[in-house]
């Protein structure tokens, strides 16, 4: 209806009334006048008849009331909001029946549904357990990072070292100075970093997350493992939470704190990529580090982020932040800590005033490629040219010369030198180890009793 004065839309029937219609004769037109009289002559009068009789007169017909005509409701303009409020209310009810009943379809209580958990089966030995599992929210992850970040930022420093070095055409010192970072251990001052922050400094500057700069001292290091302890002379500090790298898997959230290319406290997010990597880090000197049982992962490293830590989802330390893998030497998204079940054994010897013990079976060699295993027509296509046994260690014990092949460690086969290095230090002094290799065509099998390596070898 378009409007409310009585007005019909375009092609409607218009209103009846004295308004003249086309072909209604009972009205007059345009112009009018007295209808036209015509005469015509009258007719012979005819001859009178007999009288009749006169007929009864008929009785009126009765009047008949006019049928009663529905009252017409006057549609007001508002009465579409009935409609839509009906629209609304039919499916907010249908929303619910689909809720509750959907669920109960697929087996899922609808109240665990709307708590956060639903019920799942595992099927084990014929048996079928219930167990639950969290619905984790898609921005579950950011405030997940945020409260992580809460926590551990208090328990990591920034390092500042100066150091000295010759290395120019006149052989004069000249002063240098690198930043790296650290995680507070214990809250006597005891500090967890990388040995190649702190390797050759002289002065050592620790600032807390307050701001406040204290003079550091470095209690010892371990090369190899490339972990280092530094004190200072403060105590109630916030010691960090140790967590257990054991239990780390691939795909799980973790969080770095440190202070890449000097901003302090940054904090990165990402995934563990990969557990138990082998990396050759360059340290001073012409020597190579090569760590192993490294964690992997793609939160956001670049260089000062070096002793920090890494956290897991509930801010424990998992991993102190080693080195990064860069052909542009910024963040590429594949950097490396050194576990902290490690890290913390290392460190626990270097406070308590031990030797940090390293086992080793006294070889040196080299990756055994295709190419160079068919250029030298050798036995097999991967494994460790052994190039150097050294005289009395357990590997001359048990008859390996030089120009073997080790082939497999413990029934794992070897496909690099690392592997070896790697299969050497999962193990602890006195351990058993089961060395597989080849001595010209042959195959053979020894047993090895792993030594404490001599403090004259270098590193293998």
């Amino acid at each position: 209806m378009n409007g409310s004065g009585g007005q019909l839309p375009p092609g409607g029937d218009p209103p009846r009334g004295n308004t003249p219609m086309p072909g209604d004769y009972s009205a007059p037109g345009r112009g009018e006048q007295a209808p036209l009289t015509t005469e015509f002559p009258a007719a012979p009068a005819a001859p009178p008849a007999a009288a009749m009789p006169p007929e009864p007169p008929i009785p009126p017909a009765p009047e008949i009331p006019p049928a009663p005509q529905p009252k017409q409701k006057k549609e007001r303009g508002g009465g579409g909001w009935r409609l839509w409020l009906v629209a609304i209310i039919s499916g907010v009810v249908a929303a619910l029946l689909i809720l509750l009943l959907m669920p109960a379809i697929f087996g899922v209580n609808p109240y665990d549904l709307v708590r956060g958990k639903v019920s799942n089966q595992v099927t084990t030995g014929g048996k079928t357990v219930k167990g639950s599992s969290s619905v984790i929210s898609p921005t579950g992850g950011a405030s997940d990072v945020s409260g992580v970040a809460r926590k551990v930022t208090p328990s990591v420093v920034n390092i500042n070292v100066k150091s000295t070095t010759s290395a120019n055409p006149f052989m004069l010192e000249t002063p240098q100075e690198g930043t790296g970072s650290g995680v507070i251990y214990s809250s006597g001052g005891y500090i967890i970093t990388n040995n190649h922050v702190i390797e050759g400094a002289q002065d050592i500057t620790v600032t807390l997350a307050s701001g406040e700069e204290l003079k550091g001292k470095k209690v010892g290091a371990d090369p190899e493992n490339d972990i280092a302890v530094v004190k200072i002379d403060k105590t109630g500090l916030p010691a960090i939470t140790v967590g257990n790298s054991d239990n780390l898997v691939v795909g799980q959230l973790v969080v770095a704190v440190g202070s890449p290319l000097g901003f302090e406290q940054t904090v990165t997010a990402g995934i563990i990529s990969a557990l138990h990597r082998v990396v050759g880090a360059s340290s001073t000197g012409t020597s190579t580090t090569v760590l192993t049982d490294l964690i992997q992962t793609d939160a956001p490293i670049n260089p000062g982020n070096s002793g920090g830590a890494l956290c897991d989802g509930s801010a424990r330390l998992i991993g102190i932040n080693a080195l990064i893998a860069s052909e542009s030497g910024g963040s590429e998204g594949i950097g490396f800590a050194i576990p902290i079940n490690n890290a913390a054994q290392v460190a626990d010897d270097i406070i308590a005033g031990r030797p940090v013990s390293h086992p080793y079976i006294g070889v040196m060699g080299q990756t055994v490629t295709q190419s160079v295993a068919s250029q030298y027509n050798l036995p097999v296509y991967q494994g460790a040219y052994v190039t150097q046994v050294v005289p009395g260690s357990p590997a001359a014990k048990a008859g390996i010369k030089t120009g073997d092949i080790i082939d497999a460690i413990d029934g794992k086969p070897v496909k690099s030198m690392d592997d070896v290095v790697a299969g050497v230090r999962s193990h602890q002094v006195g351990d058993k180890m089961t060395v597989t290799y080849y001595q010209g065509s042959s195959k053979k099998t020894v047993d090895l009793t792993l030594a404490e390596k001599p403090t004259t070898v270098p590193q293998q």
